[in-house]
């Protein structure tokens, strides 16, 4: 909880900075709201060219809430036009960028997950059409960003794996959506050689992208039951009628499917032959509602709590209708025994206001709830009795994020450290970032005062600071040609080193010995031996002798 308390006292300074920039995180501010920022406000920093999108807590923290915010990270995905850098980012809660992911593109489903025991991201790539569906590919990462899987939908003519959901199972398969045009009858909509845009719901394999169950809309559910008419749509292959509208998968212990409808505003429960055993919500609906429990346009529906409750985001709206004031998040009780269900529990947005796509609802472990708010660039935590704990904007125009999600993770690169080193005068300052990692406690400067950067001296142990931390270089009596940082974690023990780099921005790579263990996030601690002139005299062949001095070197500026 320290960070969060950290974070408090630092909204209690006063007003914040006009301008997005490193680190800035906006407190209540009007300027950011009204657009005197930008209609996308971002930060930018000295060693990272990552341009994350800035956040506005609309609603803070304060004293009496700061003990419940869950701690762990945010992953959301911003893009739209006034998006400086579309694509998935993972924040502290203070706004901090922790990872920047945007070289994948756009994406918009982007989560963790666990596959074969480990913890991973899910990541979506590819294009997003029109109409609102996409065509791409499914990526697993591991914990060091790097790509361990790369699959996509199967057996539908060519179409691809779609945008909207990624869903791991229990058994290391993938559930996810496709979407597939095909011909069909429209002629009752005065539409000759009609065309349909079909649903269909796969579970993958990502090993060997075989697939192992393809459920397809049109084979089960009558396109007339929907809400979404064809309009100008179903016209031909490049406009068909997207009747059915499929944007979540999720299955239960039994083996069957939970399969959301946003165009039926529906959500139809599956068995793994095919075959609908129940049907909630939408003109024909199966199951016995409750008042309250009306739902339409429908997003990210979930089992929760032994699949006795379900919980789902109501968009209440669309771009062309709206059926209520606002938007809500909803949880529901779901009787089995008497096919009935009825409102738990209701979460109303910040704003009052109706998000016409996107959304999803996310249930934590402690009770507390976090929503995204989908097309409106809003997020939001709610503790166990639905009260808001804090509300973030991360833009103002068009900016948005398909959902937002918390998780714990934990992560150490492949890469190294980035380094930028700015000189004014006698005044030189090196600002380190890592970008992805989650384990730096502190970063330990070191310089050179030779052409040989491997010939360097410790400098100066710092904590780190948010993504980007700056280093004052506060001994004026040498003059250093070039600084290393080595990323330190909090058993104090180097999990990673930078290149050596000049003021000029020139490198040179890490000395031959300066390695650290990949597998483990604590790493090695060899960085070379020392001279009696204090300098770090890399010798490769004298590993022993180097540890020795490496430990003495470390422990000095550690105590």
């Amino acid at each position: 909880m320290q960070p969060l308390r950290n974070f408090l006292s630092f909204l209690c300074l006063g007003a914040l900075s006009w301008r997005a920039v490193t680190g800035t995180t906006y407190f209540q501010s009007s300027d950011y709201s009204g657009g005197a920022l930008g209609l996308g406000p971002y930060q930018t920093y000295k060693s990272s060219s990552s341009t994350p999108s800035a956040w506005n807590f609309v609603v803070p923290y304060n004293d009496s809430t700061s003990d419940q915010i869950e701690s762990g990270l945010i992953f959301v995905a911003p893009r739209g036009t006034n998006v400086n850098s579309p694509g998935a980012l993972i924040y502290d809660k203070t706004g901090e960028l922790i990872w920047d992911g945007t070289h994948f593109g756009q994406t918009l489903t982007f989560k963790m997950a666990t596959y074969k025991g480990d913890p991973v991201i899910l990541l979506w790539t590819g294009s997003v059409a029109g109409s609102g569906v996409g065509s791409g590919y499914d990526l697993i990462l591991n914990n060091k960003y790097e790509i361990i899987a790369n699959f996509t939908a199967v057996n539908l003519n060519g179409s691809l794996a779609d945008f909207h959901d990624i869903q791991m199972t229990s058994n290391n398969t993938a559930l996810i959506t496709a979407y597939q045009a095909k011909t069909w009858d429209l002629s009752a909509f005065n539409i000759a050689d009609g065309w349909l845009l079909d649903s269909v719901a796969q579970e993958v394999d990502p090993s060997n992208g075989n697939a192992i169950f393809t459920w397809t809309a049109s084979d089960h559910v009558d396109p007339n039951s929907c809400f979404a008419s064809p309009g100008t749509t179903g016209t031909s292959a490049d406009n068909p009628w997207d009747f059915f509208h499929i944007n979540s998968i999720d299955k239960d212990s039994a083996g069957n499917y939970l399969i959301s409808s946003r165009h039926c505003h529906a959500v139809y429960y599956v068995a793994s032959s095919g075959d609908i055993i129940w049907t909630m919500g939408g003109h024909n609906t199966t199951l016995t509602a409750s008042d309250g429990t009306t739902f339409a346009w429908q997003h990210d529906v979930r089992w929760h709590n032994d699949e006795t409750q379900i919980s789902l985001f109501d968009n209440e709206g669309t771009a062309w209708e709206l059926d209520s004031s606002n938007s809500r998040g909803l949880l529901l009780d779901f009787d089995a025994s008497n096919n009935s269900f009825s409102t738990n529990k209701q979460w109303i947005p910040y704003n009052v206001t109706v998000s016409e796509s996107q959304g999803n609802v996310g249930i934590l472990s402690s009770g507390n709830t976090l929503i995204g708010w989908g097309q409106i660039p809003y997020f939001s935590e709610y503790d166990a009795n639905g009260q808001f704990l804090y509300v973030v904007q991360f833009g103002v125009g068009d900016v948005q994020s398909y959902r937002a999600y918390h998780y714990n993770w934990t992560a150490t690169p492949n890469t190294r450290p980035s380094v930028f080193v700015e000189t004014d005068g006698s005044n030189t300052t090196v600002y380190t970032s890592w970008n992805g990692a989650t384990e730096v406690d502190t970063w330990q400067l070191s310089g050179s005062t030779t052409d040989s950067p491997q010939l360097a001296i410790p400098i100066s142990n710092t904590s780190r600071s948010g993504f980007e931390t700056a280093v004052s270089v506060t001994d004026s009596t040498k003059n250093f040609t070039y600084f290393q940082v080595a990323a330190l974690n909090s058993n104090k023990k180097i999990i990673a080193y930078s290149n050596f780099t000049a003021s000029d921005g020139s490198q040179q790579d890490p000395a031959a010995n300066q390695t650290v263990d990949s597998s483990s996030s604590t790493g090695s601690n060899s960085t070379g031996s020392s001279s009696s002139s204090g300098s770090i005299q890399v010798v490769v062949d004298s590993r022993m002798i180097t540890a020795v001095f490496v430990a003495v070197w470390t422990l000095a500026f550690i105590v």
